[in-house]
């Protein structure tokens, strides 16, 4: 069975300490709301593949942490990165870099 993206629900911020994420502001789309770029790039970084958390969460106070759920037909998805610019700027890595540019595009 293909999986068919059905949700994409994003929550971006900065964690001061002893701060819960579920109080930082989300961003949720829908079905036919999800913009067909914002899919392409999904489909085309392979995100549903990359699950997991990303970055240094101890790398600074405040933290900024952005969180990615993917709700698919049969299954979720869901990315973390904490201090997504300085993973960017200090790693090379390539799977932190295609989190980031779909993220670019939900900001």
């Amino acid at each position: 069975m293909v999986q068919e993206l059905k949700r994409i629900e994003y929550r971006r911020g900065m964690l001061e300490k002893g701060m819960k994420p579920d109080g930082l502001p989300i961003k949720v789309w829908r079905g036919a709301k999800i913009h067909p770029d914002v899919r392409a790039a999904v489909n085309a970084e392979n995100l549903v593949n990359l699950g997991g958390v990303y970055g240094n969460k101890k790398a600074g106070d405040p933290v900024e942490y952005d969180n990615l759920k993917l709700v698919l037909t049969d299954k979720t998805i869901e990315i973390t990165v904490y201090n997504r610019g300085i993973a960017l700027f200090i790693t090379d890595n390539e799977r932190i870099r295609r989190i980031h540019r779909v993220l670019c595009m939900l900001d």
